[in-house]
């Protein structure tokens, strides 16, 4: 799928996101509490990126935990930051939106805290190793990247069995599994986590840590930290 595909598919489901992430991703909102309980436990001012910020989804979340930071939601289409700037009008002033292609448009720096939510598997491997580095360059010393992501297994003769139990979930919810998985494998460029971590370790991070994973999702952290 090209990108304006990718950017016109996304705007249509702006409204819808939420509901629709629900019944696409096994255990959506588990993942969010694992987020939350990977962010800091302080009060301090922190600058967040919310990479893929969608309609705001995560941003509740975040200021719940970090009431003092100021975040930044950058995501490619109008509509989903539409969406974000409307259900989030209440923390007007605690957030800038920033509308981009973050594999071409500046993202910002001197960030404390990235998080990467369902985007990185978007990104070809060869755009992967370079846009870890601008990750990596975009953090203040001490930052901590989380990326929430589409993963595949090391092991091949279990790829198909976990592909399998996804189009099963889906299924369970209502929704036409061969019509998502053939988006998926049209356009996604799932890595295992050898991979994904080996190129952030590249890219200059460490303390890299596989925080949760369920079939052929995964939650990660890495850290910016001189050595």
């Amino acid at each position: 799928m090209k990108q304006d595909q990718v950017k016109e598919h996304f705007a249509r489901q702006a409204d819808e996101y939420e509901k629709l992430m629900v019944k696409l991703i096994p255990q959506y909102l588990k993942q969010h509490q694992i987020i939350y309980r990977l962010l800091p436990n302080d009060d301090k001012n922190y600058r967040v990126l919310d990479l893929g910020c969608g309609n705001g989804i995560l941003y509740e979340l975040v200021f719940q935990k970090l009431p003092n930071s100021h975040i930044v939601g950058f995501d490619l289409t109008e509509s989903m930051l539409k969406s974000f700037k409307k259900k989030l009008s209440k923390y007007s002033g605690k957030f800038e939106l920033k509308q981009g292609d973050f594999r071409s448009d500046s993202i910002g720096d001197e960030y404390d805290i990235i998080i990467a939510g369902l985007t990185l598997h978007h990104l070809t491997w060869e755009e992967r190793e370079k846009f870890y580095k601008t990750l990596y360059s975009s953090l203040n010393e001490g930052g901590l990247f989380i990326a929430r992501d589409i993963i595949i297994d090391e092991n091949k003769d279990v790829v198909d069995d976990q592909y399998g139990y996804w189009k099963e979930f889906m299924k369970s919810q209502g929704e036409d599994p061969d019509f998502w998985y053939s988006k998926h494998i049209e356009k996604d460029y799932p890595m295992t986590l050898t991979d994904h971590f080996a190129w952030l370790r590249k890219a200059g991070f460490s303390k890299m840590a596989c925080q949760w994973r369920l079939y052929n999702f995964a939650i990660t952290t890495a850290e910016k930290r001189e050595i």
